[in-house]
């Protein structure tokens, strides 16, 4: 490494000086320190989190948008191939891993369509390793499909396969509840 190298970090920047600033900050809190270590932990996570699902995302061919991230989600991003809509992905900040999901919203003329077929949506799900929760209101049903993939094992493959086994249960749950 040359000289001009040191203290960059890794892109030409001087890292020294925001190095300097998060040091400031931290002196200044009232966070005891090992409070500051879990903080600057969960930090690196999320950028690590973040740069793993963008870079999985493009290996897939798949576009991310809506990005989130704040006190109850670590990293969020909607999912889409090409002009279809194919769910989100999520990982909040005390999860083990990632979940994939998507939701399907019933309004009340079909919650009877969905109450008759629950059994079938819920041996579908189950039987694909898809978790299903529901939420209901006044004027609608919610349910919201979810895989998980553990961090440790994630990757383009198992990506890939969970969004792909998670549409094709959105897809026959829609049907089995009329709203296709």
């Amino acid at each position: 490494m040359g000289k001009s190298d040191e203290g960059t970090n890794g892109n030409g920047t001087n890292g020294d000086a925001l190095r300097e600033q998060i040091f400031e900050v931290l002196r200044k809190s009232a966070t005891p320190e090992g409070g500051w270590l879990k903080i600057l932990a969960q930090c690196t996570a999320r950028v690590r989190n973040k740069t793993i699902v963008e870079r999985i995302a493009q290996e897939c061919d798949l576009t991310l948008s809506g990005f989130r991230s704040d006190a109850t989600l670590e990293v969020y991003f909607d999912i889409a191939r090409g002009m279809q809509e194919m769910g989100f992905i999520a990982k909040g900040w005390a999860d083990p891993g990632f979940r994939i999901g998507e939701l399907i919203t019933i309004t009340q003329p079909k919650a009877l369509t969905l109450i008759t077929n629950a059994f079938q949506v819920m041996k579908l799900c189950a039987t694909n390793g898809i978790g299903i929760a529901v939420e209901e209101t006044a004027d609608r049903i919610e349910l919201q499909l979810n895989g998980v993939i553990y961090s440790e094992g994630f990757n383009r493959d198992t990506f890939i396969q969970t969004l792909d086994t998670l549409n094709e249960c959105v897809g026959k749950v829609r049907v089995m509840v009329g709203v296709a």
